[in-house]
């Protein structure tokens, strides 16, 4: 029996963002965690990290890396913290979630709301060692930051030595003028310096960390190859499609659908597959992606690995269908890549754009 979805019409009658909070509270107390199960079928190895899984936590959950530890006990591959920005910010204001339960989706507009690189740094050092599955670390921009590019180097410096991945979110639609250093004259620029950083911090630390792009799913074709472009010219080691979209489809039923904000969730599902494939075949599968945007089953996980994901995230599903949701996506994962004939899932990757 799935005892989340007996409480869950009591925890959607909580607004959203203290549910949210009442949610990284019961993962602190440490009170439960499922029964976890490794299948080797599902195992990989990206970037020179071990992944038990393909299945990981979204950034966004976990904004300041307090429950890493807990999260990673509940049989995720891999969690993504952040967004983190340099100082600390409140975000927009509120209302600034919205649960559109009949769409199986949520619209946010929180702005990067976190309690900066300190606090972050401090709970990422807490549980260093007990951490059980890679952790990315998602960097941002503050709000008022002028010169983008300087707090994404001060960051890259800061966590390049905690974090197995980090990941470049400029892709948020809630940042004003943040998605603008997509567009092709910014992104070369921008791009060069965040490498340039790298090959400092690579000779300085000899270890290699992965630096990988947030796109946004609202991208023009000619838009998604042109990134694509810019990704491999600067040696980018992977790409994460897709954030949240600002673009609402006519079959959304809730009355909030039109609220300001990033729309995630099964909405997102058929919109961030097609950018995916075409950033498999733009990149010619040369670099890992992982796909984002209304994971909710093994069967969608699938779909996006066939779609060119190396690797798949979930976060609006996880607030869906609870804690669970994990464990029965890896079980059934299991089971699909032995139907068909696959020793391993990485077999599968990109098979639909073939």
């Amino acid at each position: 029996m799935n005892i989340y979805k007996i409480i869950r019409p009591l925890i959607f009658k909580i607004e959203p963002e203290t549910a949210h909070e009442l949610a990284i509270k019961f993962l602190k107390s440490n009170l439960f965690y499922p029964q976890i199960r490794e299948y080797s079928n599902l195992q990989q190895k990206l970037w020179n990290i071990d992944f038990k899984s393909p299945v990981g936590m979204a950034a966004g959950f976990d904004k300041n890396a307090e429950v890493a530890e807990a999260l990673s006990k509940f049989g995720f591959g891999f969690v993504e913290c952040g967004t983190v920005t340099p100082f600390a910010q409140v975000g927009n204001e509120k209302p600034r979630i919205f649960r559109l339960e009949e769409d199986r989706a949520i619209i946010n507009r929180l702005g990067f709301n976190n309690l900066g690189a300190n606090n972050f740094e401090h709970n990422l050092a807490k549980s260093f060692g007990q951490i059980t599955c890679p952790v990315g670390v998602n960097i941002g921009k503050n709000k008022d930051t002028e010169e983008a590019i300087n707090d994404y180097l001060a960051l890259l410096d800061r966590f390049y030595l905690q974090a197995s991945y980090i990941t470049i979110n400029i892709s948020s639609p809630n940042t004003h003028n943040l998605r603008d250093i997509q567009n092709e004259d910014q992104l070369d620029a921008f791009l060069s310096r965040i490498m340039e950083e790298k090959i400092e911090l690579k000779s300085r630390y000899r270890k290699d960390v992965a630096i990988l792009l947030k796109v946004a799913p609202d991208l023009t074709l000619q838009e998604q190859e042109k990134v694509a472009k810019t990704v491999l010219k600067n040696q980018i080691d992977g790409v994460i499609v897709s954030n949240t979209t600002i673009n609402r489809d006519d079959s959304l039923k809730n009355s909030e659908a039109n609220e300001t904000g990033g729309l995630s969730g099964k909405p997102l599902f058929s919109r961030s597959n097609e950018v995916l494939k075409n950033f498999y075949k733009f990149t010619e599968g040369k670099i890992p992606l992982i796909g984002v945007g209304g994971v909710s089953s093994a069967a969608d996980a699938y779909e996006k690995i066939k779609c060119g994901a190396s690797l798949v995230q979930i976060y609006s599903a996880f607030i869906y269908e609870g804690f669970s949701l994990v464990e029965k996506i890896k079980k059934d994962l299991n089971k699909v890549v032995k139907q068909d004939g696959f020793k391993n899932i990485s077999e599968a990757i990109g098979i639909s754009c073939k």
